[in-house]
């Protein structure tokens, strides 16, 4: 099997399926056996064809009688593919693509839709090719053709940030994303992991944001790396560390991690704590649960309960501190996931064509809606297992106000007793905004998130009691200094 048999099988799975591209991806590979090299090209080109999707759409169906949808899956992948590698690998010469992509569509159709593939190609590299949608009088489906982000999207970033703002970060999601890892403190601070790291002959930079982490040049599998195995590092991207900064636990305490897998924010907890104190993990998936269990036993972290299940007041006591790191549509992130964006695209989810424009307005308002009421639900649930003046941080990896701030402030109208604490007394100013934790991909060249901490005031009745307490001791103190 060579590398672009394995993109276009992949590719055509993921269309026709929900699974998410890395699970697809990885098992075609694993069964492939291709060498180093071939792997790489064949990540490239699946990762590439996603990820510029919608501007190679655009083109094809320029070309394409009826448009690319009136295709077989396996022939609009084929046509994908050797587009991308025209317009996107400059070290592919055209031509070659082009007689690679015509072969797999004799291998996955058949002669006409391989002459279909090869009139398509072969016309794109002579033709001067339509421009593309105007940005003066389309702005949304200029930035959504030519940066390949989906219309629905693209709408609400222009009308938050601006234009401008909105195609910095879709720039930023094209990008290839950053290999990053935390140095686990109780192994090894960044600079020795950084030395650990480049003894392997990895090239490194330091973190662009926070002392403990370091990015590996290059990328690259990261189980091959043996500071990885050795339990030296854990791998995060940086705006993961602030919701971890923001609870701020410390060594003693008791802590609950409500969603806890696959482990990130849980070990940097754990490291935080230095071992001592009551770490409890939460985590509905068994498959996950035991992931973050591996993690835990490479990292070398034994403060740490894991428990398959939902943080509740039947199964748990309470905490000093929780985290939530909340289920979300991971906005944010979608240069890293980089299938995830394409969710939001009616006509590639759904398959209808009719009343497009409506269906684009409703549908991610849909979607953030029901994650809202989970993340609402969850934030309840904490607010019933924190101490008096414990603290709760609520964080999400989305961009949109739906799930971020929204669900804050019904939580807060519901639960009167908690309070929001500014942020910056934990984190960076660059990231506070109003008292919570705000990253942007288009202003930090980070992994979009948000995080917000909130601290149960202490009940009148129970002040008044730790009063009298303080009070009888100091009495206490004063007479056996006077005795």
């Amino acid at each position: 099997m060579d590398a672009r048999k394995v993109a276009l099988l992949s590719l055509s799975e993921w269309e026709s399926g929900d699974q998410k591209i890395d699970t697809i991806l990885d098992r075609e590979l694993r069964s492939s056996e291709l060498d180093t090299r071939d792997t790489a090209l064949a990540r490239n080109l699946t990762y590439g064809v996603l990820r510029w999707k919608a501007q190679l759409d655009w083109v094809l169906d320029q070309y394409v009688k009826g448009g690319l949808r009136s295709l077989p899956i396996a022939i609009r992948n084929a046509l994908r593919i050797g587009l991308y590698q025209i317009d996107h690998l400059d070290r592919i010469p055209p031509r070659a693509a082009v007689n690679e992509s015509v072969n797999l569509a004799k291998r996955y159709g058949h002669r006409g839709t391989a002459g279909l593939v090869n009139a398509v190609l072969r016309t794109i590299l002579t033709s001067l090719r339509p421009d593309f949608p105007s940005i003066e009088t389309d702005p949304v489906e200029h930035a959504s053709v030519v940066y390949s982000h989906p219309r629905t999207l693209v709408e609400r970033w222009t009308a938050r940030y601006g234009l401008d703002m909105t195609i910095v970060g879709c720039e930023y999601n094209n990008q290839v994303p950053r290999l990053v890892a935390r140095a686990n403190g109780l192994a090894c601070d960044a600079a020795a992991l950084a030395s650990a790291l480049q003894a392997e002959g990895r090239e490194t930079r330091p973190g662009r944001y926070f002392d403990e982490c370091v990015e590996i040049v290059g990328g690259g599998d990261v189980t091959e790396i043996r500071c990885f195995e050795q339990g030296l590092m854990q791998i995060q991207d940086e705006s993961t560390l602030a919701a971890v900064k923001l609870l701020d636990p410390r060594p003693g305490e008791s802590i609950i991690d409500m969603c806890s897998a696959p482990g990130g924010k849980t070990t940097y907890i754990a490291e935080r704590m230095r071992g001592k104190g009551g770490l409890r993990a939460f985590e509905i998936s068994r498959k996950r649960a035991e992931m973050l269990t591996s993690n835990l036993r490479r990292l070398s972290i034994r403060n740490c309960e894991v428990l398959c299940g939902e943080a509740t007041t039947e199964v748990t006591g309470p905490a000093d501190g929780i985290l939530i790191d909340a289920p979300c549509t991971g906005t944010g992130t979608l240069g890293r996931r980089i299938d995830a964006r394409w969710k939001f695209d009616i006509m590639a989810r759904e398959r209808i064509r009719e009343d497009v424009e409506e269906l684009r307005r409703i549908h991610p308002r849909q979607i953030f809606a029901r994650q809202s009421s989970r993340q609402l639900r969850l934030l309840l649930q904490a607010a019933d297992l924190v101490n008096d003046s414990g603290r709760i941080v609520y964080s999400t990896c989305s961009l949109e106000p739906e799930e971020n701030e929204q669900v804050i402030e019904r939580f807060l109208q519901k639960r009167p007793e908690f309070v929001l604490e500014d942020a910056s007394i934990f984190v960076p100013a660059m990231f506070v905004d109003g008292g919570i934790v705000r990253i942007l991909p288009h202003r930090h060249a980070l992994d979009g998130a948000f995080a917000a901490r909130l601290v149960k005031k202490e009940r009148p009745r129970l002040r008044a009691m730790r009063a009298e307490e303080v009070a009888s001791l100091e009495l206490a103190r004063s007479e056996e200094a006077a005795a």
